[in-house]
């Protein structure tokens, strides 16, 4: 899997009495964090809609969201947990407005198209296939599992962070990844037969 660098955004007390008093300081950390979170941002989103172009509108709405009520950002998460929070609710208002009936098409990112490219052409179609059914059977996941699998092995966020992007237990979050996995696992098996 590829790794990407974290970068941990805080916020002291000082500097979000900053932004939120003076709309150019605004902006500009609104345009960092974009740049800092847009992508998996709208990842989760996916996770939770299923579609890229809402997903993508689910991700504006989310920084838009962020820019007009960054004063209630308490400061007891980290800004990545709060944009998590945002992003989870407005996915879920989307999913109680529509119904969604086809899981689009997977489409591998170009990183690991990049890595699978250097092996021999059967190695490409057997990789392509196995991380389309490894995809395909975390998104037929049901959501409580899909969100905590998603959060710790694909954004490698620490059980703690989900438990407070999630509002729930520690132990719930634990019970969850168990649960998650073994249905991943079940669910890739039967794929790949």
């Amino acid at each position: 899997m590829h790794r990407r660098r974290v970068i941990r955004m805080e916020i002291s007390s000082q500097k979000l009495q900053n932004i939120i008093q003076d709309e150019r300081v605004k902006e500009t950390f609104i345009e960092q964090l974009i740049k800092e979170y847009h992508q998996s941002i709208t990842k989760l989103a996916y996770t939770y809609v299923k579609d890229q172009p809402l997903a993508e509108e689910v991700t504006q709405d989310v920084f838009l969201t962020c820019f007009h009520k960054i004063e209630l950002f308490r400061n007891d998460s980290s800004i990545k947990t709060w944009l998590y929070r945002i992003t989870i609710n407005k996915c879920k208002d989307q999913l109680r407005k529509r119904k969604f009936i086809d899981l689009l098409m997977f489409q591998p990112d170009r990183n690991n198209q990049e890595v699978i490219e250097t092996h021999h052409p059967e190695s490409i179609v057997t990789a392509n296939y196995e991380y389309k059914a490894l995809s395909e059977s975390v998104l037929s996941l049901p959501t409580k599992f899909k969100e905590v699998i998603y959060m710790h092995y694909y954004e490698e966020m620490k059980i703690k962070e989900i438990s407070q992007v999630l509002s729930i237990k520690i132990n719930t979050v634990k019970t969850r990844l168990n649960r998650g996995r073994n249905m991943l696992k079940e669910k890739y098996e039967e794929a790949i037969k």
